[in-house]
């Protein structure tokens, strides 16, 4: 529906309640990532604070705190309390708002590439594969976004296709990453961080799934209407706070566990060496053999709590 100054006379209810609509559901998605602000306030304090300075940690805080400022512009101006006269006001502020969304989606999508190449042990090729993959999504995703501005058609709903295809990679890769542990280690269930990461990658690609095809959706149907506005704020205050629970829930489960996300990408690299047969036997192959014939000198509440590196060493000095 493109109307101009002197049409607003032909607005009729329908385009009301949409645009009410629209509003509602907008503030209820601020208010979500709100509330989940201020829960995870607490955990916060305890795990992200003391932590050092690290690439992880300064995009938790951009991404935790800038999204709750500029997301606040952004709902002031779809409620209509954020406005002008000014004739270029609708023009750039959408131009304005648009690029906050799309850093704001970007943001998030850092944090989880990061998450998969600690899962992957850090590895340079991982790293320039994942880095690759953003590159994609960021020039699709721009270009898409900025003929979308200059021009509205009826193909808008292509802009989330990138983010989606990001999203189901990384997954992927996440998931194989883990699969690779389970198989070669047989223990990876016991390890508290492992089912964490798996939890978590799981819930976020679902409702990741669910907010891109929400958009795409929202945007085949009902792009010339106001309801349009659905597809913008409110499914990105859900997967924001996603996102940081990704970190967040992995800081809290690692400082009870002995396996960080990057060690546990390292023990399947040891794992793998260790099962050629040109090798020197592995420890963590000695620690899997001990446990396969009841070695009385392992309790298994050991290998539970601690992980295969550790008891290897425990292994290693009874012999």
């Amino acid at each position: 529906m493109q109307l101009a100054a002197r049409d607003l006379s032909t607005l009729d209810a329908q385009y009301y309640h949409d645009l009410f609509f629209a509003r509602a559901v907008t503030l209820a998605g601020y208010a979500i990532l709100v509330a989940e602000a201020f829960e995870a306030l607490p955990d916060e304090a305890r795990h992200i604070w003391p932590a050092r300075w690290s690439t992880v940690k300064v995009l938790y805080v951009i991404n935790r705190y800038g999204n709750l400022v500029l997301l606040g512009a952004s709902t002031l101006q779809t409620l209509g309390i954020w406005r002008s006269t000014a004739h270029d006001f609708c023009y750039n502020s959408t131009l304005a708002l648009s690029l906050i969304q799309f850093t704001s989606y970007a943001s998030v999508h850092v944090l989880v590439l990061l998450r998969a190449w600690a899962t992957w042990g850090r590895h340079v090729k991982i790293l320039l594969v994942l880095a690759a993959l953003f590159v994609v999504y960021a020039v699709a995703s721009i270009a898409i976004l900025t003929w979308g501005i200059v021009s509205v058609g009826s193909f808008s709903w292509i802009l989330w296709i990138p983010s989606l295809i990001l999203e189901c990679a990384i997954f992927v890769l996440t998931m194989v990453s883990i699969r690779k542990f389970d198989f070669h280690l047989h223990l990876a269930c016991q390890l508290p961080i492992v089912r964490v990461i798996i939890r978590d990658a799981i819930l976020y690609f679902i409702l990741t799934l669910f907010s891109s095809l929400f958009n795409i959706f929202v945007w085949v149907f009902y792009g010339d209407r106001p309801l349009n506005l659905l597809g913008t704020s409110f499914t990105l205050c859900l997967m924001i706070p996603a996102g940081q629970r990704l970190v967040l829930d992995l800081r809290k489960v690692s400082s009870n566990d002995s396996l960080s996300t990057t060690r546990v990408g390292r023990e399947v690299d040891r794992a793998i060496e260790a099962m050629a047969p040109s090798r020197t036997p592995s420890p963590i192959v000695f620690a899997e053999r001990s446990l396969a014939s009841n070695d009385p000198l392992i309790p298994l509440a050991q290998v539970k709590a601690h992980g295969v590196a550790e008891i290897a060493e425990v292994s290693a000095a009874n012999v």
